[in-house]
């Protein structure tokens, strides 16, 4: 009996010493692990301006793809009669940690958006009050934005000005996929 109590103990004490060592947030979610690294796509300015008509938010364009343009103003953005001729391809990525961190490089590797992120279940996280849908299929990341119908009110009642709604599509591209690249000290 003494023997069956002590690798009792034993394991109880590893299980827990294995626990302390786990990432925050990895502990008590396992699904944290998933996500964590580095994830890269080229995305393009076409798909950007796709991706918020097929969401309802068609008049942010001017004020989001400015990224592409940083010599525009909204409004020459907003007069183009195609607003992304001209723009090229970017390589961007975002990386997760282990600990919660989240955040963004644009294509000449500077950071460019911070924050952390919360894991909600296996396939949700958070980042402030902005929800992420995230499904993971042979080293491809997928995000869709759950964009909330006041997220949504909120962008179009300012279209040309940072929203919450606006930078969820930035964040994401839905419809597109990000793969998974080397953290190279970032995760």
């Amino acid at each position: 009996m003494r023997a069956i109590r002590r690798l009792c103990a034993v394991g109880l004490v590893s299980g827990l010493t294995v626990l302390a060592l786990l990432p925050t947030g990895a502990a008590a979610n396992p699904a944290a692990s998933s996500i964590v690294g580095r994830w890269q796509q080229s995305h393009t300015c076409d798909q950007l301006v796709s991706a918020l008509n097929t969401l309802g938010l068609g008049s942010l364009a001017p004020g989001v793809v400015g990224d592409y343009f940083p010599d525009q103003t909204g409004e020459e953005l907003a007069a183009k009669p195609d607003i992304c001729s001209g723009a090229l391809p970017q390589l961007h990525s975002h990386f997760f940690t282990g600990s919660g961190l989240f955040g963004s490089l644009d294509q000449f590797k500077n950071q460019v958006d911070d924050g952390t992120y919360v894991i909600v279940d296996s396939n949700t996280f958070m980042i402030g009050d902005a929800t992420f849908d995230y499904s993971i299929h042979g080293g491809k990341l997928a995000l869709t934005p759950r964009i909330t119908d006041q997220q949504r009110q909120e962008a179009l009642s300012n279209p040309w000005n940072f929203s919450t709604a606006g930078w969820m599509v930035a964040v994401t591209y839905p419809g597109t996929t990000w793969n998974t690249v080397a953290c190279q000290g970032w995760c």
